[in-house]
């Protein structure tokens, strides 16, 4: 089973990940946590993806749609190949910090942000791309968190400033989730304007109780 959490930087994805990882460790499931791709290890062909894809605006790195989502894409693939692949194939649930949507949302940002392309032809042409990506998770968290509020939150835990154009840009993000929200009804969605860490992780809990409690040995439960 592969679990995604999705949302703009500071929204919490990182802080939930775990949270759910530890949650189902503690109930005797096999479970691993899947760190996004600019904090973990990679293999030969995925170090040197990264290395291609990271130059430039963080948000925009060669200034061209197709080419970011191209490369987001390899690298995604190269993500599953792996480390999920044969994880999920050893009976592991695989908790996934970024998955497959992220690389949806971004794109789909620059192109509503660039090209004013239709969200309905860019999804369409997003989801051929993310074909060649490896599956999409069986449940993606979209954490939803006005994307002031999310930029002010990872501001401060960067100890740095966004600029005007990245903060216009992770707004077109968060415009971008909405839309993808409406068109997929495998991103599911928690507002969690206003809730705390401990309530955004009952609400994540529910989010994804059809699909843990098979994963979780009831028998060591007291």
């Amino acid at each position: 089973m592969l679990i995604a959490f999705e949302g703009l930087p500071g929204a919490g994805k990182t802080t939930q990940s775990r949270a759910l990882t530890a949650h189902l460790s503690q109930r005797g499931a096999a479970v691993t946590y899947l760190p996004d791709n600019l904090t973990r290890d990679a293999d030969p062909l995925g170090r040197a993806l990264l290395a291609l894809f990271d130059s430039g605006d963080p948000f925009s790195r060669h200034d061209s749609v197709l080419t970011d989502t191209y490369l987001a894409a390899a690298i995604r693939a190269d993500t599953y190949a792996t480390h999920i692949a044969g994880t999920l194939a050893a009976g592991t649930t695989v908790i996934e910090d970024r998955g497959l949507h992220t690389l949806y949302s971004y794109s789909l940002a620059g192109l509503l942000q660039k090209h004013r392309t239709p969200p309905d032809h860019a999804i369409a042409w997003l989801h051929q791309v993310g074909a060649f990506a490896g599956p999409a998770a069986d449940r993606s968290v979209w954490l939803r968190l006005p994307p002031d509020d999310a930029i002010a939150r990872a501001e401060q835990r960067q100890d740095h400033p966004y600029t005007d154009e990245q903060r216009a840009f992770l707004r077109y993000v968060h415009d971008a989730y909405i839309a993808l929200a409406e068109t997929d009804p495998d991103l599911h969605v928690i507002d969690v304007r206003g809730l705390g860490t401990d309530d955004t992780h009952q609400a994540v809990l529910a989010a994804v109780d059809d699909l843990i409690l098979p994963a979780v040995d009831l028998s060591t439960i007291a």
